[in-house]
């Protein structure tokens, strides 16, 4: 099987990294030119660089890649693997199986931004890592192979893209000796009427905390967004308050009103909510710079 792959992300890196050692590796690597490159220059821009350097394969960097279109041809298919420049027909209808993209959710439910996050805040207990075919929507192309991941009680979306990084080449084995077994009816079509558009990014509103939820929500969204990803906040007199780690805690035995501060320590603060309570250990500034719990909050405070 002679494929390019579309590279852009830490999952990438992992993946490619993987499938070189399965002795699978892509003929040709496609990047971008300057997406993000200052704040990615050494994260991935240069691993991939010497990844590809490393085990001899071509790398090339482009800001279109329809630009490239010559180079594509002669494939048996394409990967995207976190690419993040919407791919034409132009280019997707160049191999014989055209290009397969790795998403990390359920589709059609999960389409577009933040599936991982996404997934967590509905409460899941699977993710689904799902290899589809690119088409000319968004995550909507035929689905070839679907791979379920456990979502533990104790995961964060940081755990979850972990998980989704270290299974990633294994998914795309299977699914290329799946693509090449000359079975029929391999892809299944998804039910755009499900969900017929794609998630936007996390909006503000979707990362504030409503103190009115139950122990299980704002646990779920509080985890779901953490660093690196957009946080999850709170406000305090007039000042956003970020919250990066938290446990549940369902006892009923502590008085307070929604949203209030019942017990501060060195540690953590405990604030009452919907049916108990939310044990915040990382609580961070409009800066995010992390904040002296007893110096900054006393029992009885409340958050908006």
């Amino acid at each position: 099987m002679k494929y390019f792959y579309l590279s852009y992300g830490e999952m990438s890196l992992r993946c490619l990294n993987d499938l070189i050692s399965m002795d699978f590796a892509p003929s040709l690597v496609v990047t971008h030119g300057t997406y993000e490159y200052e704040n990615q220059k050494d994260n991935f821009y240069k691993k991939i660089g010497d990844i590809c350097a490393s085990a001899g394969i071509e790398l090339v960097k482009t800001d279109d890649v329809s630009s490239i279109k010559e180079k594509l041809k002669g494939f048996d298919a394409g990967v995207s693997a976190g690419f993040m420049e919407i791919i034409k027909e132009d280019v997707f209808g160049l191999p014989e199986f055209g290009i397969l993209n790795i998403h990390c959710g359920k589709l059609p439910e999960f389409r577009g931004r933040a599936p991982i996050s996404r997934a967590i805040m509905e409460g899941s207990d699977t993710l689904i890592l799902t290899v589809h075919k690119v088409d000319s929507g968004l995550d909507s192309g035929d689905i070839l192979l679907e791979k379920e991941i456990i979502v533990d009680d104790e995961d964060d979306v940081n755990t979850l893209y972990y998980k989704c990084s270290f299974n990633c080449a294994h998914v795309l084995r299977e699914a290329f000796e799946k693509l090449t077994s000359g079975s029929s009816g391999i892809f299944t079509r998804q039910d755009l009427s499900v969900k017929p558009k794609p998630n936007q990014k996390i909006n503000e509103q979707e990362r504030k905390i409503d103190w009115n939820s139950g122990v299980r929500t704002i646990y779920n969204r509080i985890r779901a967004l953490t660093l690196p990803y957009p946080a999850a906040y709170t406000e305090f007199n007039g000042r956003r308050i970020y919250i990066l780690r938290s446990k549940p805690f369902y006892t009923l035995d502590k008085p307070g009103v929604n949203g209030e501060i019942t017990e501060v320590n060195n540690d953590f603060i405990l604030v009452k909510c919907g049916d108990g309570y939310i044990m915040n250990y990382d609580v961070r500034d409009e800066n995010m710079e992390s904040i002296n719990l007893t110096e900054e909050f006393n029992k009885g405070d409340r958050f908006n």
